[in-house]
């Protein structure tokens, strides 16, 4: 990605803000303005009171002016504290909102693109943005800090002119004391903001290059279903390890030094201007040049002139840093999409009709190997079809270039002869019901995982749980389809077991009732004796349906009308399970040797589908 300058990354965060949550950014705006009001009302209102002391003015005037005064000082003050009541809950929605967009970038991307390496790349780089601080929760602060610090600014100068414009002001020596007070604060100030900003980037720069392990322990990499594993195998200290710790506590320490160095140049500047202000006030007073209301509010206004200075320096420094911490969220939602999509329609008609792969080969990008190389074959209607070989030889390969995971580098996959790319993409996935072998159930409802979705029909959802043989235990579990599986959400959730899990999966797939049935090889972790009962159990569910089962178990597809043997990434043979025992130099006869092998010696025999 092109590195944007901080101003075009900083329009974009406005922007971003603007969109997604507009009274967060007025908010800011309003609460910066009381915030610099208020200080200097407080010293407008003492040297007013301090000058109808010196006239002499009588005590119902002063009384009066300290009672309108203190009014408008506690109207501004509950203004300010009901703007800021107001606008926190606007900015912890905004920055909800931009995640929002971030996760919703990840759900609507191509596979092709979430898998590619610059996503992840760039997700690992967004994780430790947000671990440093960045987000519209941290923007919209210093947005209104800033807006304190220009307005505390414009009205200190206002509330000096008067002084200033006296005739003689600028004649005594001494108004080189504040002047250059001033001048040092203000050039002092930006200098040191600029040198932090940058030392804090190079500090970041050098976590961020040796921080990906940590972050993947510390956010999803680890969770509470690890905890046997770990206690198990004491594997404690190698997770600690992980963690980067001594890293961590080198860029702590950094960033610490570089706070306590601002805190002592605060305080520093902060006393080279009041002391300069206070012996400037001090001289003209003695010469009378300043009456004593003008000497408390010069000395109020240059303090707050000083302090809203730093404020607007510091301000916008984090603004800078926060807009260059966003660069890697907005590279992420502007990935394009890497496939084409089509909008042709798909037919009714489509379930019976053929796919055919035509002369296909895939590489994954950044691999030495073809994944598939020049494979050819027809899927016809109503058909079982068996895919098998050994790991590795490109059976779920084949399954996500069906489902348009990734297009083939080389030839076509035709729907009813029409290239695949052409359809609609969406329309074109709702053909296909996949039981992956990495399946995911989340922390919600049965039902909802059946469905994949929030609503459903209840009955339906039942059904297809009983079609898969989850009904004994849907029977026996409190909640029914309503219960939460797993606890990452829910203290209460219901534990499942990898069977169970299994059976869920295969009812999401008879729920969906996709005219493509796909199973790849989601039942790899069990025996033989049982991914049989589970493929074959299917085979009956399905039907007259298409169907494509894949497995590494030879056994476990005897049923289908058509095997297709795969071998590092080529399709070398294709047949009946019979007709493929007969070639005895073939691939199949070889694995099926191999494993037909293992159980006699076991002394568990091949079974057969009766």
């Amino acid at each position: 990605m092109k590195n944007k300058t901080d101003g075009a990354l900083l329009k974009k965060c406005l922007g971003e803000i603007r969109r997604c949550e507009p009274a967060a950014l007025w908010m800011a705006v309003g609460l910066g303005i009381m915030e610099a009001f208020i200080p200097l009302g407080t010293s407008l209102l003492a040297a007013l009171l301090v000058d109808g002391l010196e006239r002499g003015e009588e005590y119902t005037n002063l009384i009066f002016l300290a009672a309108l005064g203190v009014t408008v000082l506690f109207v501004m003050n509950a203004v300010r504290g009901w703007t800021y009541r107001c606008g926190l809950p606007h900015s912890e929605y905004c920055n909800d909102l931009v995640e929002w967009k971030f996760d919703n970038k990840n759900m609507s991307m191509d596979y092709a693109q979430l898998d590619s390496a610059e996503a992840a790349q760039i997700r690992a780089r967004i994780q430790n943005d947000y671990d440093w601080g960045c987000g519209a929760y941290y923007m919209i602060p210093q947005l209104q800090r800033c807006c304190a610090g220009i307005v505390g600014i414009v009205t200190s100068f206002g509330l000096l002119l008067p002084i200033l414009l006296r005739d003689g002001f600028w004649k005594h020596w001494s108004i080189l004391l504040p002047a250059a007070g001033v001048l040092i604060v203000t050039f002092a100030s930006e200098a040191f903001e600029r040198h932090t900003y940058r030392e804090k980037e190079k500090l970041k720069s050098r976590y961020d290059a040796c921080s990906g392990r940590s972050n993947y322990l510390m956010w999803g990499g680890i969770t509470y279903r690890e905890g046997k594993d770990i206690r198990v195998y004491g594997a404690q200290d190698l997770i600690r390890s992980g963690l980067q710790e001594k890293e961590r506590d080198r860029m702590v320490e950094g960033e610490s030094r570089l706070e306590q160095h601002a805190g002592m140049w605060d305080g520093a500047a902060s006393g080279i201007l009041m002391g300069g202000a206070y012996l400037f006030i001090v001289l003209r007073a003695i010469v009378g040049d300043l009456n004593a209301g003008s000497v408390v509010l010069f000395a109020s206004a240059i303090y707050r002139f000083s302090e809203s200075v730093k404020v607007l320096s510091k301000s916008r420094s984090e603004i800078r840093m926060n807009a260059r911490r966003m660069e890697s969220s907005f590279d992420y939602l502007e990935l394009p999409d890497l496939m084409t999509k089509g909008h042709r329609k798909i037919g009714k008609e489509t379930a019976e009709k053929e796919i055919e792969v035509k002369n296909v080969s895939f590489r994954y990008p950044g691999a030495e190997h073809m994944a598939l190389e020049n494979v050819s074959f027809k899927f016809s209607p109503g058909r079982k079809l068996a895919v098998v070989g050994m790991n590795g030889s490109g059976k779920t390969t084949l399954v996500k270039l069906l489902c348009r995971m990734y297009d083939p580098d080389e030839g076509q996959i035709l729907l009813n002869g029409v290239d695949i790319r052409e359809y609609d993409y969406a329309e074109y996935m709702r053909q296909f019901s996949v039981v992956f072998q990495d399946f995911k159930l989340l922390s919600r409802s049965l039902g909802e995982n059946v469905a994949a979705s929030d609503q459903y029909d209840a009955d339906r959802v039942r059904i297809c749980l009983e079609k898969a043989g989850f009904g004994d235990r849907l029977s026996r579990m409190p909640g029914g389809i309503n219960a939460t599986l797993y606890r990452d959400i829910d203290e209460e959730g219901i534990e499942i077991s990898g069977g169970e899990a299994q059976k869920i999966a295969l009812a999401r797939a008879l729920y969906k009732d996709a005219p493509f049935v796909v199973l790849d090889e989601p039942t790899a972790a069990l025996d033989p004796v049982s991914e049989h009962e589970i493929y074959s159990g299917f085979h009956r569910l399905v039907g007259d349906g298409a169907a494509i089962f894949i497995s590494h178990r030879l056994s476990s597809c005897r049923f289908c009308d058509e095997i297709l043997v795969f071998h590092e990434g080529r399709l070398v043979q294709k047949g009946a399970h019979e007709a493929l025992l007969e070639d005895e130099k073939g691939q199949y006869f070889r694995m099926w040797q191999a494993q037909a092998k293992y159980y006699e010696d076991s002394g568990t025999p091949l079974f057969h589908l009766q």
